[in-house]
């Protein structure tokens, strides 16, 4: 809780304004008090929204939602104005402890409190997907502990129950490691979602750690998908196994509310009503009093202009009954990332941030990109490169989900980032929407010669067509269509742009006119059709193409006339397929078997190949970065520097625990995160540096001398030496 400052409202809809209790994606949340002196919390939008229609959409729909629901275990609406010039709403104030506060401050709860705790929530879902509603981000931070019992908050990303199985494909919400893996896919989510998400949180309630560990977003949504749960640390049996049922992948194998709640019920010692259903230590937090923060010296204690009259008014108005919701909201703060008393340049630590970083960073005019969120309800955060301070916030803005990395590009003053089916052109200095235009349901944003090249509305990566747009206006300049479907999107170099079909047909294309300057038949073989993997490469003076048997194309770009075909393929690797890479005199493929090859530039002939202990993710994950002589790779949580011409082991550093990335070069230093830190080493020896950061840091990234890359709860930049 923080006194006011000058530019805070004093007064939201007839509530007098007291104190800011934190800051979220949509706005500010304010301390309140209604005339008849009932405490409430006051959501007020920030302004760069409130002037974005598809903002105020997604604001409604939340007002709606917390209409619809009712019941003892949520917050209840008292009022909202979503057509206010700076849109608000107001609930009860809740006074507690976030859930995910009161474990990481107290210790994991006992095995009779997280059953109360249990049965608590799944009432309060039950009353929840009775209004028709679905919540789908059910996590430790919208869980609240308060003297009254546990409570539901924060239905910014609900939607209707009859709405929520048609979401589209490639489309996800939630927060990773607590939504379902059918909203990690995109490929719905309904009741059992929220199901799911509440076994989720009685596993972190009961070991302190949610069940898929802790790690970048990609990571954990990886392991929603395709890993089973970790409840080892569950000790009571029972309570396990129901955890166990809520957790299972196929929704229709999960139990429903109602059934859940009548087993916690008959488990639980105590009703999840007040706090002696909780450890001693636990609801003594709760329920210990804070005092409101000062008022500035021009404010009453209710945060009014001051007045001797109204002084005399406001004696023995005290707030030392209200407790703080610490931990429920986020905090804005920038600090410096080493210890130093004052931090160098360019060196800052953000957590000013309403979800989990999910995208970026990427480092472009001046600014640092990262998106929160997964999936198209993700938002985009611009950050100040020098002073780490956050300049703005765009929401709609698609958050990438596993092993996929944030599509985003600037150039002219204007960002491009994409939002849930369409390409939005942002304002650089404020974020502020200029135009869009709609494309596929995953699009990727690429300029060439003042236009910005997507693929056609209405269609998938499978498109028929490419469009053009004028960068500066969105007019439409061209179509291409290519009637067959394409893998991916293009790759530009020069005036022309080249474009994969995934029948065997690869085109050069002018960029100002949309005309192909020539197309070349790759025979019967198809490319592949994964967005991952397909995209050509140019480099050397070569343009290569993979298609499905792992083989390699090599194609004059100016011509399209075949230099020459790999004569060793990859195999099928299902929907990872191959990657190339190409670095002086040297093309690399990689594939999802955990298999590097090294293809000489001029004729394709393996020089050398080498086969690493497992294979990995994504194969693109494995190409090397190629510096110095040295060919360095990230495999088998083992950084391995292979010499570039012979393909031997020059240097190993173990003991990096896996994520999916690659290792940077910055003030000639190799870089790398891994969930437990980042580390920089020596180029030519590998021998350990110095450890950044003790943190999970993940997409890192460099410019000029500075590292960028996202924890797990913040964005970093540091020196890199």
């Amino acid at each position: 809780m923080r006194a006011l400052a000058a530019a805070d409202p004093r007064e939201v809809g007839g509530n007098t304004i007291l104190a800011r209790l934190g800051e979220g994606g949509m706005g500010r949340v304010y301390l309140g008090r209604t005339v008849a002196g009932r405490a409430v919390a006051v959501k007020v939008v920030h302004p760069e929204l409130a002037g974005d229609p598809g903002f105020r959409a997604r604001f409604a729909r939340e007002v709606a939602a917390a209409r619809a629901v009712g019941g003892a275990f949520t917050a209840p609406l008292i009022d909202a104005d979503p057509g206010a010039p700076a849109p608000w709403l107001v609930t009860a104030y809740l006074p507690g402890r976030s859930l995910q506060a009161a474990v990481d401050g107290c210790g994991p709860l006992p095995a009779p409190s997280v059953r109360a705790l249990g049965a608590g929530l799944a009432e309060a879902l039950v009353a929840i997907h009775r209004a028709g509603v679905v919540h789908r981000d059910l996590k430790p931070s919208n869980v609240l502990l308060t003297p009254d019992g546990a409570r539901v908050i924060d239905f910014g990303i609900a939607r209707a129950a009859e709405a929520a199985t048609v979401t589209r494909t490639g489309t996800a919400v939630g927060s990773p490691g607590y939504l379902p893996p059918e909203q990690a896919l995109g490929t719905g989510g309904g009741p059992a979602g929220d199901v799911f998400s509440l076994g989720a949180v009685l596993a972190f309630a009961a070991t302190g750690t949610g069940p898929f560990g802790r790690g970048a977003v990609h990571e954990l949504v990886y392991r929603v998908v395709h890993e089973p749960p970790r409840l080892d640390g569950i000790a009571d049996p029972e309570l396990r196994a129901l955890v166990a049922a809520c957790l299972a992948k196929d929704p229709e194998a999960r139990p429903g509310a109602a059934e859940l709640l009548e087993r916690l019920a008959e488990l639980a010692p105590e009703p999840p009503h007040g706090v002696g259903w909780l450890p001693p230590h636990v609801a003594a937090e709760i329920t210990r009093p804070v005092p409101l923060p000062a008022p500035t010296a021009d404010q009453g204690p209710d945060g009014r202009p001051e007045s001797p009259a109204r002084r005399r008014l406001l004696v023995g108005a005290s707030a030392a009954g209200l407790a703080a919701v610490a931990g429920a909201a986020v905090w804005a703060t920038v600090r410096a990332v080493a210890d130093a008393t004052a931090p160098e340049e360019g060196t800052w630590t953000l957590d000013e941030l309403p979800e989990r970083p999910s995208g970026g960073p990427v480092v472009a005019g001046g600014l640092v990109f990262v998106t929160v969120g997964i999936g198209s309800n993700g938002s985009l955060v611009a950050i100040d490169r020098r002073t780490g301070r956050r300049r703005w916030l765009a929401d709609g803005v698609r958050g990438p989900l596993s092993a996929t990395t944030l599509q985003l590009a600037v150039s002219g003053g204007v960002v491009y980032a994409c939002g849930e089916s369409e390409i939005r052109a942002l304002g650089l200095a404020d974020g502020r929407e200029r135009w869009s235009v709609p494309s596929s349901d995953d699009p990727v944003p690429v300029l060439a010669s003042g236009l910005l090249i997507a693929p056609e509305a209405g269609s998938s990566v499978r498109s028929e067509a490419l469009v053009a747009y004028d960068a500066a206006t969105g007019a439409k300049r061209w179509t291409f269509d290519a009637g067959e479907g394409m893998s991916a999107a293009p790759a530009v170099s020069g005036t022309l742009a080249y474009v994969t079909g995934n029948q065997g047909q690869v085109y050069a294309l002018d960029t100002a006119t949309g005309q192909a300057r020539w197309r070349a038949a790759l025979g019967s073989e198809r490319l592949f059709t994964t967005g991952m993997t397909a995209t050509p490469v140019v480099g050397g003076g070569v343009l290569c193409v993979t298609d499905d048997s792992g083989a390699v194309h090599a194609l004059d770009p100016a011509t399209g006339r075949r230099r020459w075909t790999s004569e060793e393929t990859t195999g099928r690797g299902g929907v990872f397929g191959a990657a190339v890479s190409v670095a002086g005199p040297t093309v690399y493929l990689a594939d999802a078997g955990g298999n590097l090859r090294a293809l000489r530039l001029g004729d394709g002939k393996v020089a050398w190949r080498h086969a690493f202990r497992k294979s990995g993710n994504s194969p693109r994950w494995l190409l090397p970065l190629v510096t110095g002589g040295l060919a360095i790779c990230f495999a088998d949580d083992t950084l391995v520097a292979l010499d570039a011409a012979s393909g031997r082991i020059r240097w190993e550093s173990p003991g990096h625990p896996g994520i999916f990335q690659r290792p940077v070069l910055a003030a000639g230093a190799v870089h790398f995160g891994s969930l437990r830190d980042l580390t920089s080493h020596d180029l030519a020896t590998g021998r350990h540096l110095r450890t950044v950061s003790r943190d999970a840091a993940s997409n890192v990234t460099a410019a000029g001398d500075v590292l960028y890359w996202n924890g797990e709860e913040a964005v970093h930049a540091a020196k890199a030496r």
